[in-house]
């Protein structure tokens, strides 16, 4: 995931069977050598990965599996960035997350809408794009895209444009 001002990238690298994520900064036109993220995001015993920042930069949504703090096998996690560095994630809890498999955020331009992949109850199929709100109360309870784009089958992978109206998935 590039940073909507392109100065930033942030993957997520396999060493010895762990996920974590890694940055470069765009320096003079180059992309500057990796660099480990986060001690407060990244961790040695648990997988992180499928994140999506912000416009601004200011927040990574991704996932996390088997955290203890997770409700399901994965969940959705943010954490925000202060100065040069990140805080410690937060899991969103429900009714985001659930007692199912939520992976693979994807975040408005505008930050409002949280769309992600889940084989939580009320789908069509295996794994189906859901979408939350940001309310004033926190964000609020998913809701299935429907089967204009999903399937009995397995959706996953979305990414809503900065346009707001176009989404990409498999």
């Amino acid at each position: 995931m590039v940073t909507a001002d392109e100065g930033e990238l942030i993957f997520t690298r396999k060493i010895k069977n762990n996920e974590d994520f890694y940055h470069s900064a765009k320096v003079k036109g180059k992309w500057a050598p990796a660099a480990y993220l986060s001690d407060k995001i990244n961790s040695p015993q648990f997988n992180e990965g499928a994140q999506a920042i912000t416009q601004d930069g200011e927040y990574i949504f991704f996932t996390c599996c088997d955290r203890p703090s997770g409700l399901g096998s994965c969940d959705i996690y943010v954490a925000q960035k202060n100065g040069d560095n990140w805080d410690s994630p937060v899991n969103l809890n429900a009714p985001v997350n659930s007692a199912a498999w939520e992976s693979q955020p994807s975040i408005s331009a505008d930050g409002q809408t949280l769309y992600f992949s889940s084989n939580r109850k009320g789908g069509y199929g295996g794994y189906d794009i859901w979408k939350s709100t940001l309310t004033e109360k926190g964000w609020g309870v998913p809701e299935n895209l429907g089967p204009t784009v999903n399937t009995p089958y397995d959706e996953q992978s979305p990414f809503i444009h900065p346009d707001d109206n176009t989404l990409y998935f498999s």
